[in-house]
């Protein structure tokens, strides 16, 4: 009952303190969030990736690099709203591995892990979300789209993110999360996401992704490099070294027997 009471009045502070914040900035959170959310974007796209990943050890920083393919396709109809495959490149040791994922319309989610050497697609499941991903900062969960309804959006400041003003938005997750709340930062004029950082407890921040270049193409903003820094300095950079808009992909290409190939 105690915890039942401690929520009720959790969602009411969220209610009034979005509400009166909002008016104030001309602003409201889940608007905010829809329009990042539907900014153009390609129908179908190939994506570059190079990743560092940085760890200090015994007072030195270690470094190691990936290389890998990531093929996107939106869909218009049917269950699915979009798919997305990962295949690593470099190192020759790990060249194979593979992510597949497929975001429903519904709002759920399913993923797919692929080492060479097992032979066999393995399902992540849901409580594997919150893991890292290929000993990255990244995990699991932060290589999905999470859906509008999946989160409650509160409109919490004003701040400068590199220079660009900002909206932060405070999301706290209704949907099953690994992380018990972000505050995402938002450009207020391009409407695309300058910073997150991630809490796995209240008040306590786990780690923060710095978005630190924007590019658009074709008409399409994307981040081409990212950082995710943990709190104790390890962190990982992603870099879109090539992004091609618009192309034509197969189907085929999204499926398990294709992510459980050598291709």
């Amino acid at each position: 009952m105690k915890k039942m009471i401690r929520l009720n009045k959790f969602f009411i502070f969220i209610i009034i303190f979005s509400t009166v914040y909002s008016s104030d900035n001309n602003y409201k959170a889940i608007e905010v969030m829809e329009k990042v959310m539907n900014a153009p974007k390609p129908v179908s796209s190939i994506s570059e990736i190079q990743l560092e990943i940085v760890r200090l050890r015994s007072g030195k920083m270690k470094r190691k690099s990936r290389a890998f393919l990531k093929y996107d396709k939106q869909y218009a109809s049917g269950d699915h709203l979009k798919k997305s495959l990962v295949k690593f490149l470099e190192p020759k040791s790990i060249r194979g591995t593979g992510l597949l994922s497929w975001i429903k319309i519904d709002g759920s989610s399913d993923q797919w892990f692929f080492l060479p050497k097992l032979k066999v697609a393995k399902r992540v499941k849901s409580k594997e979300k919150g893991k890292s991903f290929m000993a990255t900062d990244f995990k699991y969960e932060d290589l999905e789209n999470r859906n509008i309804g999946d989160d409650i959006f509160v409109i919490n400041d004003m701040e400068k993110v590199d220079g660009h003003e900002c909206i932060v938005v405070f999301s706290k997750p209704i949907k099953q999360s690994s992380y018990w709340a972000k505050k995402i930062f938002v450009d207020k004029n391009l409407f695309q996401i300058r910073k997150i950082e991630f809490f796995s407890k209240e008040s306590i921040l786990e780690k923060t992704l710095h978005i630190k270049e924007l590019v658009n193409k074709g008409g399409y903003w994307f981040p081409s490099i990212l950082e995710m820094r943990k709190s104790n300095d390890n962190h990982t950079i992603m870099r879109v070294e090539g992004f091609k808009p618009d192309v034509e992909l197969d189907d085929e290409i999204f499926t398990k027997s294709f992510l459980s190939s050598q291709n």
